[in-house]
């Protein structure tokens, strides 16, 4: 069986938002964190990715959200692989608050690259060891597909920051989410909140380039939205689909 592990989060000020709920960046933040705490715990962790020459890359996410929590609580995340197929890692996440009630849930799809070649490589024998698990599974770990939309009804651009770039200088995924957020009216912002959101990262985007953020956003009743987003490069490739579902606020 594979492994788990959890790790405890406080929410401090600068994780929350105007509302003092803890910002769906932050939990991202957290998740890609107790991973990566994981890959540490195990042995498989940044050093031993350098010495091989890869990374675990992230390809799709989506994760749902039945309440954020509030500045002060503490969470616990836990993660485990589900499982391996060729290049690709499967990997599931529980958001609990300090009454064990299960808050968020989420998967990931990840593939290792070679850091070198820029390209996805075979997964290792040593990581199936490291993670616990027992050989490719024999189904589609794929995850839905994001739904395309061809209307444009909102636009932002951004340049990259140096700041903006990780540990392996492609721009941090957080950072896709939050300009996917910003395209998007303040008014809907301070209304609703996102219960569900699916990402899809098809391009790397690197410092200094120029990124249109595209989102349209439709209603599906009195109580909710979904918004759609395309992240394109200077020269007009899509880089990142973003999906999310909104439900309004109540007074």
């Amino acid at each position: 069986m594979s492994k788990s592990f959890t790790k405890k989060y406080e929410i401090h000020y600068y994780e929350v938002d105007s509302k003092l709920r803890c910002k769906l960046s932050s939990l991202i933040n957290f998740i890609c964190d107790v991973g990566t705490q994981q890959s540490e715990h195990l042995g498989g962790g940044i050093e031993y990715c350098t010495e091989n020459n890869c990374a675990w890359v992230f390809y799709k996410y989506d994760i749902k959200i039945n309440r954020y929590p509030m500045f002060g609580e503490t969470v616990s995340i836990t993660t485990q692989p589900i499982g391996f197929k060729k290049f690709y890692g499967l990997r599931a996440y529980f958001i609990r608050d300090e009454e064990n009630n299960i808050v968020g849930e989420a998967q990931a799809l990840f593939f290792l690259i070679d850091i070198k070649k820029r390209r996805p490589m075979r997964i290792q024998k040593e990581q199936y060891d490291i993670y616990g698990v027992d050989g490719d599974v024999d189904y589609d770990i794929s995850m839905d597909k994001i739904e395309r939309v061809d209307e444009e009804q909102y636009q932002k651009e951004f340049r990259i920051r140096y700041s903006d770039i990780d540990s392996n200088n492609h721009v941090n995924n957080v950072k896709y989410i939050e300009w996917a957020t910003e395209a998007v009216p303040l008014d809907i912002v301070n209304s609703y909140i996102i219960k569900r959101i699916k990402v899809t990262f098809e391009k790397e985007t690197k410092y200094g380039d120029t990124i249109s953020s595209i989102a349209t956003v439709k209603e599906v009743n009195d109580d909710s939205l979904k918004s759609y987003h395309t992240i394109r490069n200077g020269e007009g490739d899509t880089v990142t689909l973003l999906e999310t579902e909104l439900e309004r606020l109540k007074e």
